[in-house]
């Protein structure tokens, strides 16, 4: 499996407060009592020391911490790359926003914004636009930046960094034996939602007939409650082509889960409703 989630160790040293901002979040009581959200939480001011031999950051004041929202290459030479990006980043002055959730490892999700250039320099946003990360919404919940999915799109579309390589590009959930080859990684995928099964605990999508061999979508009571509010229910997905990315595990075939609608784009008609 890929495990190249980013571990982040970063070292806050400038004497500056900045709030990223971000179009959701879960609300946290303030010491004015106004609510703060995990999108809007107050960035401080940090420096990346080094990387760890993992690859992580490591800050000084802050600790581990990985990238919020992206995931790295999975091997070289995209992931070498994407490394040496973060590495050249080392020492600069930057501001660093907790958003407050961290992995089994003790690692924290947050953004990282360099300030000693004009303008400042998003880290997860440079990354994702060179084609050296790819977004995963479902490392975090919220999803606090949706914004990546149209610049992975731009890289994706300009065959950028990792997005010439054939292993990373979206995959067709008609093609089983190229999926059953890719068990374990994060991949992209596109196809045709052909029925959708509604049950108490969880929902299925399903992108053929055959349940043994096919490619199903897994989705969790809660989140499919958030996509229907959305508008992303049964009645606008069904017969509609998608594209997904998850963490792709044998069942019934091969399927993975998802845990944040922004996992899920409709490629025909738009992007749905917010």
């Amino acid at each position: 499996m890929t495990g190249s989630a980013l571990r982040t160790l970063v070292t806050i040293g400038l004497g500056l407060g900045l709030a990223f901002a971000a179009s959701s979040g879960r609300a946290q009581p303030a010491a004015s009592g106004r609510p703060v959200t995990v999108c809007t939480a107050e960035a401080r001011p940090d420096r990346l020391q080094d990387l760890s031999p993992e690859g992580d950051l490591v800050l000084t004041s802050l600790g581990p911490a990985r990238l919020a929202g992206i995931r790295l290459p999975e091997g070289p030479p995209h992931r070498d790359q994407a490394l040496a990006w973060l590495r050249d980043r080392a020492g600069e002055p930057s501001l660093v926003q907790d958003t407050g959730h961290a992995d089994r490892w003790g690692r924290k999700s947050v953004r990282i914004r360099s300030v000693g250039t004009m303008p400042s320099l998003d880290w997860s946003h440079s990354l994702i636009e060179a084609g050296l990360a790819i977004t995963d919404a479902g490392l975090d919940a919220p999803f606090c930046q949706r914004e990546l999915l149209a610049l992975e799109a731009t890289a994706r579309e300009r065959h950028l960094g990792l997005w010439a390589d054939d292993r990373y590009k979206p995959m067709d959930v008609n093609q089983p034996e190229r999926l059953r080859d890719r068990i374990g990684n994060f991949i992209l995928v596109e196809g045709r939602v052909r029925s959708i099964g509604e049950r108490k605990q969880r929902t299925y999508l399903n992108f053929g007939g055959h349940w043994a061999e096919d490619f199903t979508i897994i989705i969790p009571r809660n989140t499919w409650k958030q996509m229907s509010d959305r508008g992303m229910g049964a009645e606008a997905l069904r017969g509609q082509r998608i594209r997904a990315r998850g963490v792709l595990q044998p069942w019934q075939g091969t399927a993975f889960s998802i845990v944040v609608p922004d996992m899920i784009e409709r490629l025909e008609g738009g992007r749905l409703p917010r």
